[in-house]
């Protein structure tokens, strides 16, 4: 952007320094208003450097050419000269000495993203689980009395649940993965706008764009399940040990659900790690074939989600019918229904966008270079081409 700027005002500086005299400082204040006018007009927002510095160059060069006692046509060849020798110096420190690339980090936290989502839905799997055996005497809240309001059934949804202690290793595996994607997103402008120079394969921008908005749909459904998981924990606390919803395992349902989403990613991941050995996500060793299919594994999320649904139907039919028959039901049962509802959504949600992440990894495959594939014809074998309709 720089050099490129730079080109721009040297050769407006050229233009102005034929047309009027170098001792004309009102025609140089003139001119160099135009090109700031036009400069700042046509800036663009994502890249708004290069209309900067070159609005700033061309006063450097009319002025500084004659505070040096130098022609313009003579001071724009240093100019450019010494522009150049500075961004080449930029290069090598950057490349060579300090090597950072923004697009290698959007490459690997993409990669790295499904594998800490993967350990995340496991550790919920497990606190899950473990939710059943939460008696009263058990609970660990801290006012076990007042945890469900009797004016308000949904208290525990909205507000109850950030008294509940018990998810603070589920916080810290959340936090790892919204840093990854904090850190893809952070560097996934720079990354596009880096030039390859054939050392690596260009972002492509729609792939990682979409693919990255699928990463934080997933997040908000990670506080969603944390939130939910507290509010279970707090509706369990105030149930009786012989509560008949006991009995009907709410809590294993979503965590068989979990462990079925969990296991899936853990299938993709050692895909995608067998294809992209050095865990970036870019042309590697193995074949363009075999990273397809590879990444094609994520359609299979859709078979899962089907089989959770099914598992949820039966449940709550299940649910229904022991109600009905018994005539108990689970103290302030809008909001405990609700919670399960809110809980088996976000998962159902994590597996969608899990499909499309799939969908967007594939074009991301696309855009890598096509590689020669070396056909073997038998001998003696004639070949008929068809040109045009005949």
């Amino acid at each position: 952007d720089r050099l490129w700027a730079t080109l721009c005002a040297a050769a407006y500086a050229l233009i102005v320094g034929k047309l009027f005299d170098p001792t004309n400082s009102i025609a140089k204040l003139f001119a160099l208003s135009i090109f700031t006018f036009g400069a700042t007009f046509l800036t663009n927002h994502e890249r708004p450097y290069a209309s900067k510095y070159a609005a700033t160059s061309v006063g450097s060069i009319l002025y500084g050419s004659f505070e040096n006692n130098m022609a313009v046509n003579e001071y724009v060849p240093i100019r450019i000269m010494l522009i150049f020798i500075g961004v080449v110096t930029f290069l090598f420190v950057e490349m060579l000495v300090f090597p950072r690339s923004s697009r290698v980090i959007v490459q690997a936290q993409s990669l790295q993203f499904f594998e800490n989502l993967e350990h995340f839905l496991f550790d919920c799997s497990k606190f899950c689980g473990s939710v059943s055996s939460i008696g009263i005497k058990s609970s660990k809240t801290e006012e076990s009395s007042d945890h469900l309001a009797e004016d308000d059934p949904l208290w525990m949804l909205r507000e109850g649940y950030e008294k509940i202690t018990f998810t603070d290793d589920l916080d810290k595996t959340a936090d790892i993965v919204k840093k990854t994607v904090a850190l893809a997103k952070s560097e996934l402008r720079p990354g596009i706008a880096e030039p390859s120079m054939g050392l690596n394969v260009s972002l492509d921008a729609a792939g990682y764009e979409n693919l990255l908005i699928e990463h934080g749909k997933m997040l908000s459904q990670l506080d969603l399940l944390i939130t939910t998981q507290r509010s279970l924990v707090g509706y369990y606390a105030h149930l009786p040990d012989k509560h008949l919803v006991r009995t009907i395992h709410w809590p294993a349902l979503l965590s068989t659900s979990l462990v079925q989403i969990a296991q899936k990613l853990s299938e993709c991941a050692d895909n995608l790690r067998s294809v992209f050995s050095n865990g970036l996500c870019r042309p590697g060793t193995c074949d363009i074939s075999h990273i397809i299919r590879a990444v094609a594994a994520f359609r299979n999320f859709e078979d899962v989600i089907l089989a959770i649904l099914s598992d949820v139907a039966d449940r709550h039919a299940a649910y229904l019918n022991t109600i009905s028959s018994s005539g108990d039901e689970v103290r302030y049962t809008p909001g405990f229904r609700l919670t399960i509802a809110l809980a088996i959504s976000a998962i159902l949600t994590i597996g969608q966008s899990l499909t499309n992440s799939g969908k967007h990894l594939e074009r991301i495959v696309q855009s890598f270079p096509i590689e020669e594939v070396d056909v073997e014809v038998p001998a003696n074998t004639t070949t008929t081409i068809n040109m045009g309709d005949g």
